[in-house]
């Protein structure tokens, strides 16, 4: 599966999120789109940060540094925003699947091994793992 700037863009609002990004940096929404594909498909061949590219995708493009860096700060403000709806409604989901379980005949399994009593046994499962790793290696929480 290969990775499509364009593909990600309109998954996190498209011409919308573009033309709004071009609106507060003041450049063209075309120019503000091909500026934000080339910040997206060099951040996943470099595997740096958006604004760690703004200089060479400037020089490419021949758009002002500074705009740029204000795209690729805007862009990866709008990414980290959907990133984190996207973990609240996975946690969510899996919330609902926690409840799901206690309300079964396995709850009260669930129960014993949610030490801290959280409602969350899946931490205290992590956390013993990592004590039983850390004590093999001479290492204890």
């Amino acid at each position: 599966m290969s990775f499509d700037p364009k593909e990600l863009l309109n998954k996190v609002g498209g011409n919308d999120l573009v033309k709004n990004i071009s609106d507060k940096v003041g450049v063209g929404a075309e120019q503000a789109q091909n500026v934000a594909h080339d910040l997206l498909a060099k951040a996943q061949e470099t595997g740096s940060g958006l604004v760690d590219n703004a200089e060479e995708v400037a020089a490419k493009l021949g758009v002002p540094v500074e705009k740029v860096q204000e795209i690729a700060k805007n862009l990866g403000g709008t990414l980290q925003e959907k990133a984190g709806e996207l973990g609240e409604m996975a946690s969510g989901a899996f919330g609902g699947v926690l409840d799901k379980i206690k309300a079964s005949p396995l709850g009260d399994a669930m129960n014993k091994l949610d030490k801290d009593g959280d409602g969350n046994p899946i931490n205290d499962i992590v956390d013993g793992a990592k004590n039983v790793i850390g004590g093999i290696f001479g290492k204890k929480d």
